[in-house]
């Protein structure tokens, strides 16, 4: 049985342990709440725009993921990041490109493809 320590002169505090646990789930809800959002906003479809020919063209494919924008370690899905106007919902195909670098980011969702 646990001793009781609240009558201590100085009992014991929560563990942080705990409260670390706390705020990463709420920063998790917040993050997935937005990300939900970003799919109402996207209808299902790959945001992902490039210019060919002199107007702006839209992926279309079936989207999937959902990519944030802002980056770097212990950023995403923090802050700013997990804000939907921050995130763009893309295809897996896309998504592959943003990430080895191929298509950069214009901002928002323009893109363009670097060669």
């Amino acid at each position: 049985m646990p001793m009781d320590t609240s009558k201590l002169a100085f009992p014991k505090g929560r563990p942080r342990a705990l409260d670390k646990a706390v705020r990463r789930k709420a920063l998790e809800a917040f993050d997935t709440r937005e990300s939900a959002k970003v799919k109402v906003r996207s209808g299902g479809l790959c945001e992902v725009q490039e210019e060919f020919r002199d107007h702006w063209t839209r992926c279309g494919r079936h989207a999937t993921d959902v990519h944030h924008l802002m980056g770097g370690i212990g950023v995403r899905g923090v802050g700013d990041s997990a804000l939907a106007v921050n995130k763009v919902h893309v295809c897996r195909v896309c998504h592959r490109l943003i990430g080895n670098h191929i298509l950069r980011s214009l901002g928002g969702v323009r893109f363009e493809r670097v060669t």
